[in-house]
């Protein structure tokens, strides 16, 4: 069971059902901590030059003999050290699945708005300065994206010009491919196993939007 501690920035999460010690789960500007773990919110003055803070969730399906019986909220979040904080709970049998549920969504979304969503903007103000980054294993800069999309022998690095920029948004993950060759370029990034699949989602798709608005005023 998860119940919300005293503000909207602090939940208690029992990680096993019987667990009768609660974790506290607290997002401040300094730090994240949950019980007795403590990571602190990496700043940093280049992004250019690396992520200062990481994360990755997802929703992992409990599997008994013959069928499912659970559900199991997971959440990892990383500084520019590598020091990381695991966040896992689970709803069995459906006992309290649509508040666990509520509860991961409230935390996720809590999370953005302490920490990511500053961060887009900070990625999006060296798009618009002309500066190259690397995010996500994604480099960027004006003329386009290098992604590294998957051969029959290994992965290798593509470029695509920003009009050649195609993407699609899935449940688990995010799509990055090319309009002009879909099946030979392309690379999927999960939200569950790789580090801020969400940050490169938001960024992606604002460039893009922001590029067809332009196109569409210009006209």
């Amino acid at each position: 069971m998860t119940t919300p501690a005293h503000t909207k920035n602090s939940w208690l999460i029992k990680q096993r059902f019987f667990n009768r010690h609660p974790k506290e789960l607290l997002f401040t500007p300094q730090f994240i901590s949950f019980g007795n773990q403590k990571l602190s919110v990496s700043t940093i003055s280049d992004l250019s030059q690396g992520e200062p803070l990481q994360y990755r969730f997802g929703i992992e399906w409990i599997r008994g003999f013959e069928f499912t019986v659970g559900r199991k909220y997971q959440l990892f979040i990383k500084n520019g050290d590598g020091e990381t904080i695991k966040i896992s709970f689970g709803s069995y049998y459906g006992i309290n699945k649509i508040s666990l549920f509520n509860q991961y969504i409230e935390i996720l979304n809590q999370l953005w708005r302490s920490y990511f969503d500053g961060l887009v903007d900070q990625y999006l103000e060296l798009f618009k300065q002309k500066i190259p980054f690397t995010l996500a294993n994604v480099k960027f800069d004006e003329f386009g994206i290098k992604i590294k999309s998957a051969s029959f022998i290994k992965e290798e690095e593509k470029s695509l010009p920003w009009d050649d920029v195609g993407t699609k948004d899935y449940q688990t993950y995010f799509a990055i491919f090319s309009k002009q060759a879909p099946s030979l370029i392309n690379k999927g990034y999960s939200y569950l196993d790789n580090w801020n699949t969400r940050i490169l989602y938001s960024v992606v798709q604002t460039i893009l939007l922001r590029r067809e608005g332009q196109k569409k005023f210009d006209n």
